[in-house]
């Protein structure tokens, strides 16, 4: 059954942190994003975890270090718990680029994998694996023309998940959370302005945070898509991805108050 997730949805199922709350329990996710070749990669990955309100991010990529800290000062360099980690974004011709992947999935923690990683699945996922192509990089996985993606991409992400045994976010003007019991959901829709480079390493590293926080893999990807065409929608324009992340906290804070 198929069917768009509500405002009311979003705001309901968000993880909300209490009194009782620290760092740990609302949830640490680990980011392998970016490479020398594209470190803007880790930081858009890493701007989306943040936006999406974390209790701490881990960077475990191979991105400049002081660049990282520079941009975010809170970001930790230091292996240690994770309760999830996001994968791909940036990695380019990283060396061992199948190895981290292999590696990452070892953790038996929830997975985001998007972009380059997505070049080295395998069917029989992880049953708490992400997975967040766009249409072009769904059409390679699955030996189809992207056309067909693209006319029917709600079936496309039913296929993938069915095929790879893991949750298929389908990023695009339609974004369709499939599961491989063939359930699939719609996230909010959003403005075309999102449509540009950078915006899914946004939405892979918000999925992570989710995922850290304890939701399942479709609520992540549904309630993270559907963040982002939220604030896209709060403020239409030509907006780089970046910036936008950084509205993801007054955003969420507008839809958390409403009565």
């Amino acid at each position: 059954m198929t069917g768009v997730v509500t405002v009311g949805q979003v705001a309901a199922w968000w993880p909300v942190p209490d009194a009782n709350s620290h760092k740990y329990t609302r949830g640490v996710v680990g980011i392998d994003a970016g490479s020398q070749q594209y470190p803007g990669a880790a930081l858009l990955a890493i701007a989306g975890a943040l936006g999406a309100g974390p209790g701490m991010v881990r960077y475990l990529g191979t991105a400049p270090r002081d660049l990282v800290v520079g941009r975010f000062p809170s970001v930790v360099l230091a292996d240690g718990q994770i309760q999830a980690m996001v994968v791909g974004p940036g990695w380019g011709a990283l060396p061992g680029a199948e190895a981290r992947l292999r590696a990452a999935l070892e953790l038996r923690v929830p997975l985001v994998i998007d972009a380059d990683a997505l070049r080295w699945i395998s069917v029989g996922l992880p049953a708490e694996t992400l997975l967040t192509p766009h249409a072009g990089e769904l059409a390679r996985l699955l030996g189809v023309e992207r056309g067909e993606i693209e006319t029917d991409p709600v079936a496309a992400a039913v296929l993938g998940a069915e095929r790879f045994g893991a949750t298929v976010l389908l990023k695009g003007s339609v974004q369709p959370v499939a599961l491989p019991d063939g359930s699939v959901r719609l996230a909010l829709p959003g403005p075309a302005w999102t449509a540009q480079a950078g915006s899914g390493d946004v939405l892979a590293g918000a999925c992570g945070t989710l995922l850290a926080a304890g939701l399942p893999t479709w609520k992540a990807g549904l309630m993270a898509a559907s963040l982002q065409a939220l604030t896209a929608s709060r403020f239409p324009g030509p907006y780089p991805p970046e910036v936008q992340a950084s509205r993801f906290p007054g955003v969420l804070s507008e839809l958390l108050s409403r009565p």
